[in-house]
């Protein structure tokens, strides 16, 4: 009797791909001691051996060249990037009429008030900073009972 064999998909070749890395390079880890140190997390040092340490360094070098540097990525890190200038720039120009009141309270007593503006920005989540630019830029989105 033949047994039919379905087509493995390519998240589970992925994962079963990631699974057996990580059995190569997880048991592989090994503490090393450094003298002079009582304070564990600085006593204590995760070392690979070399020839692991290599394919470690060899499979980040291929992710970082396949994955970050692709084009996809790249325009949704510019994109990004651009929002984030985009909101900041609005929020300096008149932050009394623009920041949450909270916020400007502490901006406007600040010792350097873009770095405070900065500091807001910089703290927002990915969500937060596009429900922001979507209400600040966006002629259909915002409205005055959304919470700030």
């Amino acid at each position: 009797m033949a047994t039919m064999c379905m087509p493995v998909s390519s998240t589970d070749d992925r994962k079963h791909q990631i699974n057996r890395v990580l059995n190569m390079v997880i048991p592989a880890v090994g503490i090393q001691t450094k003298d002079g140190f009582v304070e564990p997390r600085i006593r204590y040092q995760a070392m690979l051996p070399a020839p692991v340490m290599a394919f470690v360094v060899a499979i980040k070098n291929l992710v970082r060249e396949e994955v970050v540097f692709s084009p996809s990525v790249q325009h949704l890190e510019f994109k990004g990037q651009m929002m984030v200038i985009a909101v900041f720039e609005v929020l300096r120009s008149e932050p009394k009429k623009f920041l949450p009141p909270d916020v400007f309270a502490h901006a406007d007593v600040a010792a350097d008030p873009l770095r405070h503006i900065c500091d807001y920005v910089a703290g927002m989540t990915d969500a937060y900073l596009l429900r922001t630019y979507d209400r600040l830029f966006s002629p259909r989105m915002g409205s005055v009972f959304d919470k700030l």
